[in-house]
């Protein structure tokens, strides 16, 4: 009973940090929280399992499939709300280097569209206990804006994180796809990155990009960050 009033607690406040904030895209929030729900039931399947058997896991997939769905819808407003929305206290600038990665998904087409300059701006890391390092166990954010400086509006956006090689008990929250730009106009981004209880001390590589509707990285950087134990 009391698991159960903690859940009701925690979806009501979930709920009213959604309606303190201007609404984005309808769309991008339905989205966000499918993933947020398919995310969510499967973390919390993992942790209930770890700790309670098969029944535990049920009940943990449960309970995240709840919290993940309305954190992702969440997740799926900020990814439309105005550009001047103000970012987090003591969030960290890291270092980031301006990288080319060629990756296209399109068929060659005979007439081709104009393609908006979308250029990736303001790159932060927030961490929970504000020390700039990924923490075994720890949720922490990366966030970013993506600006259309192009003359036309950008379509099917999708900002990307992740990281340059494949590292164990990280998770990356997936790419939304943001359904249009206007010019001289962007949105702010925000991944979540979950550490597992074993990471270990080391140096992990993360990479921002932005994908136009033609599948080609227009913008990318990489940065690094430390984990620890």
């Amino acid at each position: 009973m009391k698991k159960q009033s903690t859940i009701i607690l925690l979806l009501a406040l979930l709920l009213n940090g959604c309606a303190s904030e201007r609404m984005g895209n309808p769309g991008a929030i339905m989205a966000g929280a499918a993933i947020g729900g398919s995310l969510g039931s499967s973390i919390g399947g993992l942790v209930g399992d770890n700790h309670h058997g098969w029944r535990g896991g049920y009940r943990g997939s449960a309970i995240g499939n709840i919290v993940g769905t309305v954190a992702g819808a969440a997740i799926g407003n900020a990814i439309t709300a105005p550009r001047d929305t103000p970012i987090e206290d003591e969030a960290y600038m890291p270092e980031t280097t301006e990288i080319h990665v060629k990756r296209s998904k399109a068929k060659p087409q005979r007439v081709k569209s104009p393609s908006p300059k979308l250029r990736i701006r303001n790159i932060r890391f927030i961490d929970s206990n504000r020390n700039h390092i990924i923490d075994a166990g720890e949720s922490s954010k990366i966030i970013f804006e993506v600006m259309n400086e192009g003359k036309h509006s950008a379509y099917n956006v999708v900002p990307i994180v992740e990281t340059t090689t494949k590292v164990k008990h990280i998770g990356i929250s997936p790419s939304i796809m943001v359904e249009e730009i206007l010019p001289n106009e962007g949105i702010r981004y925000t991944a979540t990155i979950y550490a597992g209880t074993k990471l270990r001390k080391k140096e992990i590589t993360f990479r921002v990009a932005v994908e136009n509707e033609h599948g080609n990285i227009t913008d990318a950087h990489e940065f690094v960050l430390p984990s620890q134990n």
